[in-house]
Order: structure tokens, then sequence, then C-alpha cells
């Protein structure tokens, strides 16, 4: 007879994270968590009201957040260390669906949602935390690489960053919820949710491409809603770059560009290479995290590109081979075809991501026999990039609580209901000795005594026959 220890779990991950000096440790290994806080019904509708209205949505679950650090392997096959905002509805007789959501872009380092937690100031991050968790998703939020850490140069828009902190955190967060004591523990389903907007939108689908190529086995993905995200950007965005000489947010050109320098040639590359004088000498100390989006838009020339050398400039605008365009190319979210389900919202009032960002992306997807794509152009009165961004979120999220699945004890094949087909699955993986999911052993272990066995089987036969939940 096959016994599901949890207890063992929850120790080693105890020893982990207090004797760290026994292995390096894994991509995904939880390091340390922090309590940050916990909201109730009131404060929650409260908060709700203010971001989305009066009666726009009703909480159904107290919440509580959690600051975590965890490993992820860098470019180089390294690990660094990484952190995000862990989000959890306060219940422990029931598993739930994991929601990571990626947020808008953000530069400051105190910014970072494990540090801001859900505050105000960031309307994105705190209607997300509120709104979805209070619904029964477990919300984990990554301050991406590089963003919390001052340490880390942050690579924005390139892809493989973003893939490695959204799987990763999914593990620590796996991890942490072993951790916790039993009456503040919570339990994941084996449901996955994709959601982001702007830069959050593109680190969303570059997300979704990484895990349905190479970590299908380990998650898959219950649908995915990327919002107002620069996927064409060799196409769609470099076309606009070179269109519009003034930017609603210029200070998004050069994150772009020296994070593809740092990333592919190197922290230590002279970017007098690239840059006039004035601007390879300070642009490292503008993208350190201690200057906000706005500052640097100040100081920056009316034409964003005239930051870039006269021959560079004439490079990237006749030669695709250049390797600015070559870089953004790589990481162009085109020419594969989703498996889940994905939900492609975006505003057609963009006036920072032009909105044929998510059409191209929608044609390519269809031309390439994608069935489950689907596309969702928000009217000119949604506003412009920063104001669509809610209605956007708002929009998605009927269609996100349609896909998900609260699960009780119990209910060990996950279709919402505990009955005797329950009964005869826990029955057979005990006497074949089959392998089962985290939430699969949680629901098993129907007594809460640590241990799958015939008790627990008749005590899910006496709830299958009264009629279940």
């Amino acid at each position: 007879m096959r016994n599901f220890i949890l207890l063992k779990k929850r120790y080693l991950v105890y020893l982990f994270l207090f004797f760290p000096f026994i292995a390096e440790g894994e991509p995904g290994d939880l390091i340390e968590y922090n309590y940050q806080e916990s909201f109730d019904l009131t404060a929650i509708e409260i908060g709700l009201a203010i971001v989305g209205g009066l009666g726009f949505a009703t909480p159904e679950y107290t919440i509580s957040c959690y600051d975590i650090k965890y490993k992820s392997e860098n470019s180089e096959g390294n690990l660094d260390t990484l952190s995000g905002l862990v989000v959890i509805p306060n219940s422990v007789t029931q598993a739930f669906p994991i929601l990571s959501y990626q947020r808008g872009t953000g530069i400051l380092d105190i910014e970072a949602p494990s540090i801001s937690g859900l505050s105000l100031s960031n309307l994105e991050v705190f209607l997300v935390g509120y709104l979805a968790t209070s619904s029964g998703f477990i919300t984990l939020i990554p301050d991406y690489v590089g963003l919390g850490n001052p340490n880390i140069y942050h690579p924005y828009h390139i892809k493989d960053s973003y893939i490695r902190a959204v799987v990763d955190m999914i593990r620590a967060a796996k991890q942490l919820s072993k951790f916790l004591p039993i009456e503040n523990s919570f339990q994941n389903n084996d449901q996955v949710f994709l959601a982001g907007y702007s830069e959050g939108g593109y680190a969303t689908l570059a997300a979704q491409s990484g895990i349905e190529s190479n970590y299908s086995e380990e998650i898959t993905i219950t649908a995915s809603f990327p919002m107002a995200g620069a996927y064409d950007l060799a196409g769609t965005m470099v076309d606009y770059f070179l269109s519009e000489p003034e930017y609603e947010n210029p200070y998004y050109v050069p994150y772009v560009l020296t994070s593809h320098i740092w990333y592919y040639q190197g922290v230590n590359t002279d970017l007098n290479m690239y840059f006039e004088p004035y601007w390879a000498e300070n642009l490292p100390t503008l993208y350190n995290g201690t200057f906000s989006g706005s500052q640097i838009n100040n100081l920056l020339p009316d034409n964003v590109l005239d930051i870039l050398k006269d021959s560079v400039l004439i490079d990237f605008t006749n030669n695709e081979d250049q390797f600015l365009r070559q870089t953004l190319s790589q990481n162009t979210l085109l020419d594969w075809v989703p498996d889940s389900p994905t939900y492609l919202y975006h505003g057609i009032a963009d006036d920072q991501v032009p909105y044929e960002n998510s059409v191209v992306a929608y044609n390519d997807f269809q031309s390439n026999g994608a069935s489950n794509v689907i596309l969702e152009l928000l009217p000119e009165s949604a506003g412009g990039h920063t104001s669509a961004a809610i209605p956007s979120i708002i929009s998605a999220y009927p269609l996100m609580t349609g896909h998900m699945n609260i699960n009780q004890k119990g209910d060990i094949d996950g279709d919402g209901d505990v009955t005797l087909i329950d009964q005869a699955y826990l029955s057979a993986m005990i006497i074949n000795d089959l392998s089962l999911s985290d939430f699969q052993n949680w629901s098993a272990d129907y007594n809460y005594d640590e241990e799958v066995n015939v008790i627990d089987i008749l005590m899910i036969s006496d709830v299958a026959e009264s009629g279940g939940f």
C-alpha cells in the first residue's frame, strides 16, 4: 500500500530554507518567503469598488500576501535569485488554480510587486491581486529578472528571461504551499492560467510558447490571456519606432536596445559602438532601477532615436541583418501554434504598442493552423495604452473564471465533484502504486493524516454515496 507522506516534503523544504549549504539548489527552489499582509472581504470589496466601480465583483475568499525569493537559471547556465509576489485565497479545504500574472512595464526596483505588494500605486497589480485571488486563483506576480534586485539588469523583451521567471516561480510557489503551517497552507489543483498586460502581455505569450514547447509534461496551461503586448518586435514595432519621431513613453526604446545589447553581447559591451557619447555614458545609470520612466522621458531628446549614432540608425533602418534587428527578430513571438486556449486583448486606440501586434499574431496563429485563438479588440472608448489596461483585465475576467475549477478534498479526478469514480480511482492508485500529482495526493488524503490508505477510501465513498459536494 502506497503512503504519501506530505510531512516529509515539508521537512525537506525546511532543511533547504534554513540550511542552504547542503546544495546549491535547482531552478524553482524556494529560497525564502515573507508574509506581508492579509485582507478581509470588506477590504477587498472596497478595493475592487475603487478600481472597477461599486458592485463590479463580489469577493468569495479572504486573501494573504507573501513575497518570495527563488532560484532560476540565467542565460549562462548559472543560478540567479529572482523574486515575486504570491497572493493566496484563504482556504485549507479547497484546491485552486494557479494564475501567473505578468505585469506591465516597471523600471524602478522599489515598484517590483514583491516590494510594493498590493498597493494602489500600481492599479494593475492591485486589481489582479484582489480580483483574481478573492475569486479563487492562487495569484503569482513575478518581479522578472533584474527587477527587485539591484545587482542584475532587466532583460526587457527577451523572451527566454520571462519563460524562466514564470516557470520557476510556479515551481517555487508550489514549494511555499508545502512549507507553510497547515492552518495557513494552500493547495493548487492542476490548472495553470497565464495573463498579463503590455510587457506582461509579451511575457505571457513568451512564457506560453516556452511552456508548451519545453515544459508541457510539467505544466499544462488551461488558458492564456496576453494583452497589449509587443509580440511583433521585428515588424510592427520596428515600423512604429521608425515612423514616429515622438513617443508617448520614449524611455521604452533605449530600454529595449540596451537590454538586447547587454543580453547578447555582455554587460561590459562598449555602448559607444551604438550610442552617441553622452548616452553611451549615461544610459547604464538611467536604467539601474533608481530612475522612473517619467524621469528618463524628461531627459531624452524629442526624437529618441537621436541617441543612436547616425551610422547605427542608418544600418538599423535599412539592413535587416543589423545586430539589433536580428535580436528583435529572435524575440518576435510568431511562427508557432498555441496549444492552449489563447485570448488576445488589445485596444485599438493604443498609442504606445500598436494593436496591429495582436492582429499580426492572431493572423499568424490562424494561418499556422491554430483553432483556439481569439482576438478581442477594445474600442477607442477604452483609451490609450495605459488607460486600456483595467478594461482589458475586466473584460478577460469572466472568460478566465469560466475555465477555472475549484476542487474539494476527495475530488481526485478534478471534475468538480466527489463521486464513486474518485473512490475507484483512489483504490486503483493504491493497488497499482500510481504516480499522482500534488493535487491528487492532497485530495486523496481525506482525513489530513498525511497518509493515503483504506480509511481515505471509505471516507470518500461515504461522501460520494451521500451525493458529494
